[in-house]
């Protein structure tokens, strides 16, 4: 299953496995979660912007565990 980062504003990132980014944010979220709005994706980093009820909260971009491998 794929991993993600989620970074909210002022907190330290997270590592969470989704299917993808939106239902990684809600899984981290839980039942507090409202209104999810994924920004698009910024070159390079792929970091997306998070907003829920049109505030904004943090953002979340993949994590791909072979990116670092050396081999």
């Amino acid at each position: 299953m794929p991993q993600f980062e989620i970074e909210p504003t002022g907190q330290p990132s997270v590592m969470v496995r989704a299917r993808a980014d939106l239902d990684a944010v809600t899984r981290h979220l839980g039942d507090a979660s409202g209104e999810v709005v994924l920004g698009d994706a910024e070159a390079g980093s792929g970091w997306r912007q998070v907003a829920v009820d049109r505030k904004p909260w943090g953002r979340v971009r993949p994590r791909d565990r072979m990116r670092f491998r050396r081999d």
